[in-house]
């Protein structure tokens, strides 16, 4: 006899754990985002696209990348509804995107390239490091901790600074 909080294996539940785990998998998938807007941001892809679009072959050969990789990060970011695939291989801004250009109002693009950045990307890779001994992951890498390792890295220090103030707009 099964009490009411019980269930047994069926349609719905099997489609629940199916759907949980789709969603932890994007969960886990989300730094593959996080770093592909990064590099978009980093790029200036959204700045390139401004008012126009534009095929993969162009936006490489401006930017000097690989058109191959290009082409499965622009993908990549459509699929997430982040730029617009407008015909094969050819692109445009969109809603989100916009607020991957420079010198905008509301842009974010100066907090994402941050987020991306070395400095602030790379402790999370220590970040058993961190639980382990309760120290930040920051000094363990550079010794020091943020503002110090800004005051002697001045194109991280701006970067800091350009997503301080993207915030505060």
């Amino acid at each position: 006899m099964l009490l009411k909080n019980e269930s047994t294996p069926s349609q719905s539940g099997e489609d629940l754990s199916s759907a949980a785990r789709a969603h932890l998998l994007q969960m886990a998938s989300g730094i593959i985002l996080q770093q592909a807007l990064y590099a978009a941001a980093k790029l200036g892809i959204a700045d390139l696209l401004n008012g126009s679009s534009r095929t993969v072959y162009e936006i490489a050969a401006e930017l000097s990348v690989n058109e191959a990789a290009l082409l499965r990060i622009m993908r990549l970011l459509a699929g997430q509804g982040v730029f617009r695939e407008t015909a094969s291989g050819t692109f445009i801004n969109n809603d989100l995107s916009h607020f991957l250009r420079s010198g905008i109002r509301g842009s974010f693009r100066s907090l994402i390239i941050l987020r991306g950045s070395e400095s602030f990307f790379a402790p999370f890779g220590e970040i058993l490091y961190s639980i382990q001994t309760g120290l930040p992951a920051k000094e363990k890498l550079y010794g020091k901790d943020l503002f110090e390792k800004l005051k002697d890295d001045p194109e991280s220090a701006r970067i800091f600074d350009d997503a301080m103030t993207d915030m505060s707009e």
